[in-house]
């Protein structure tokens, strides 16, 4: 293997363990809400806390990546820490406000990953951007899966012919897995430390102004900043919504709610790699059409075929298509991006979906609660894919797409 592909395996390994410890509060929410006996709008607003505080860090984090490039092994480091400490919050919250500080924490660690890691890829594979995003991205899937067996079986108990454990409370599941992600972060400082080389050189601050302004009037990352924002909001109101759903409305265990949710992410680590391998040999457009329409269409058929069976299967199809265009489309906007500002651009396309998602889980709670029941939020979501797709038609890109 060589120096750069180990580069590539390394960002991913970290990325599955960041995604882990992110799905991994979905999987908390319900047992949160019940302990804790919060409304349907106050779980939106934890997917909110998470999101805006993000969106607030993703700037700083992309002119960081950008005009520090020696310094992306104490952002990769520093993101993982930012999980530790969110869920040692988590673990000793007493009330509302500390479990919304502690999901905000892990929302701001998530920018301090994505600017540098996704800058990084562009430079090292600038041919083969969405071959090695979605590589990347396989990786969250990974950890994505993984979160909702692992912890929900620990939060229910798990009863096997060879393995039999207790059901573990949430509060003391939290501060345990805050030990894991703060030794991973150690890990990742030692691999990363003389790995800066690899991934550029880094700008002064006055080339990078330069090279940034024009990205701010840039139709084609513009455009992509809006789709990607539309898609993140659909993702974070089904995502967050989903668990409650199935926990509350059709009385699921957490280990039963938890391998349903897997299933959002399990099929997108073959989907990815190869749907952004087809993107760079093919074009872009045609690929995020697909997957947006797709999205749109399975997200409708949980209206009526929301239970048994037809659920499981519309979950698993979903898991092909919901997270692996991400990647292609922060491919496409980095496409336009001048060189030296890959860190600028992939912020700014995670800030917009971002200030996008802190309001989309708010008004899926509240379309909730107002109607009683999940299918409000079902149409949201597939109202706001189905708009998205239309608009992949006709939006501008930079290559022959």
């Amino acid at each position: 293997m060589t120096k750069s592909w180990s580069y590539l395996v390394a960002l991913s390994a970290g990325h599955m363990v960041k995604h882990f410890y992110q799905q991994g509060i979905l999987l908390l929410i319900p047992f949160v809400k019940a302990s804790l006996g919060l409304t349907d709008v106050q779980v939106g607003l934890l997917g909110t806390s998470r999101t805006i505080f993000s969106s607030a860090m993703n700037i700083p984090a992309g002119i960081m990546a950008d005009v520090w490039r020696d310094k992306i092994s104490i952002m990769l480091t520093a993101s993982l820490l930012s999980l530790s400490i969110g869920y040692f919050l988590l673990g000793v919250a007493p009330n509302f406000i500390i479990v919304f500080l502690g999901i905000a924490i892990t929302g701001m660690g998530t920018s301090l990953w994505h600017a540098p890691a996704f800058g990084s890829l562009a430079v090292v594979y600038p041919d083969r951007k969405a071959t090695a995003m979605a590589g990347h991205r396989m990786g969250g899937s990974i950890g994505d899966t993984f979160a909702p067996f692992v912890i929900g079986a620990i939060l229910g108990g798990i009863s096997l012919s060879f393995l039999s454990t207790d059901a573990i409370k949430w509060e003391s599941l939290s501060l345990f897995m805050s030990i894991p992600v703060a030794l991973c972060a150690i890990l990742v400082a030692i691999f990363f430390r003389n790995k800066s080389s690899i991934a550029g050189d880094s700008l002064n601050i006055n080339e990078y102004f330069v090279a940034v302004i024009p990205l701010l009037k840039n139709k084609a990352v513009l455009s992509m900043v809006l789709l990607s924002g539309i898609r993140g909001m659909s993702h974070n109101s089904l995502s967050i919504f989903l668990m409650v759903y199935m926990v509350e409305d059709l009385g699921f265990g957490s280990f039963t709610a938890g391998f349903h949710l897997s299933l959002l992410t399990l099929f997108g680590v073959i989907s990815a790699p190869i749907m952004g391998m087809i993107s760079d040999k093919k074009g872009r457009r045609s690929i995020i059409f697909f997957a947006i329409a797709t999205t749109a269409i399975l997200v409708f058929l949980l209206i009526p075929f929301g239970t048994g069976i037809m659920l499981t299967v519309i979950l698993a199809l979903l898991g092909t298509v919901l997270y692996t265009v991400n990647p292609i489309m922060l491919a496409t906007a980095l496409d336009s991006a001048n060189k030296g500002t890959e860190g600028s651009a992939t912020s700014l396309m995670f800030t917009g979906a971002a200030i996008f998602s802190a309001f989309g889980p708010v008004f899926a709670g509240y379309l909730k609660q107002t109607y009683g029941t999940m299918d409000a939020v079902f149409w949201f979501v597939g109202i706001m894919m189905t708009i998205s797709a239309i608009a992949t038609l006709i939006v501008p890109m930079k290559t022959n797409q």
